[in-house]
């Protein structure tokens, strides 16, 4: 499988409005959080942020065989429209939870004819082409929202995405499920800056506990963390860890 990250950035994306990058200490641009995973045979995307019709040109990415979304807020699918007004041309059916699904009848209705919805529910494994993928929960935003990682596997290769957590929930269905991936992409705040987020962090952190043979971290945003990109490159590399950027493609 090949990861490509679509976008690093945080809820306002980098540099934030009415900022440069010179304001943020960033080394480059941060377009709110996506992803794309490819094999010979299928291409998903996981998450539709605000900026994805941009990121999947710049990625020449013509269709996917289906998208994926980890929770409804406006970072992870404010591009939305754009995806469902082309789906009815192109067959991509859309997977969400329960809760998104009511979000999204009740935000958009005019889009409901348009895509095709799939159910997603904790622990249980969705195949698409050559891919599992299974919704695991993981704290964020409970119980606005029922917020999911990924876990993607192939016959050979395993990866996990979780680009906004607070903690893993080990005791719902499918919680355990992060555990010992090839390559795992995780929002880096429970690892470089946990007094920002609302719950206690254990330790180690659970950026830590995932334990993946390779790690990057996502969902950073220079400015309001107070840390250059290479600050933040050094934090992350003395805990083992990478830093993610737009657009930089990766295999398990």
């Amino acid at each position: 499988m090949r990861f490509t990250l679509l976008g690093t950035g945080d809820v306002l994306g980098v540099p934030p409005p009415f900022q440069t990058l010179a304001d943020a200490n960033a080394a480059a641009r941060r377009r709110r959080c996506g992803a794309l995973i490819e094999t010979e045979t299928t291409t998903l995307l996981l998450d539709v942020p605000p900026e994805f019709r941009d990121g999947i040109r710049q990625a020449d990415v013509g269709s996917v065989d289906a998208a994926f979304v980890t929770h409804w807020h406006h970072d992870h699918v404010g591009g939305i429209d754009d995806l469902a007004l082309t789906a009815r041309f192109l067959d991509i059916p859309l997977y969400l939870t329960a809760t998104a699904q009511d979000r999204f009848a009740q935000e958009k209705p005019y889009l409901t004819d348009s895509v095709a919805i799939r159910n997603l529910m904790h622990g249980e494994p969705v195949t698409v082409g050559d891919i599992e993928i299974t919704p695991i929960p993981v704290a964020h935003d409970r119980p606005e929202c029922d917020t999911l990682a990924f876990r993607l596997e192939t016959g050979t290769e395993t990866m996990v995405y979780a680009p906004d957590f607070e903690n893993w929930c080990p005791d719902m269905p499918g919680g355990k499920m992060y555990t010992n991936a090839d390559l795992a992409v995780l929002e880096a705040t429970p690892a470089i800056a946990p007094e920002l987020l609302s719950s206690d962090v254990p330790t180690p952190d659970p950026v830590t506990k995932a334990a993946a043979s390779r790690t990057v971290l996502t969902h950073l945003n220079e400015y309001m963390l107070g840390k250059s990109t290479a600050t933040l490159e050094a934090m992350a590399a003395e805990e083992g860890y990478e830093l993610g950027e737009d657009f930089a493609s990766y295999t398990a």
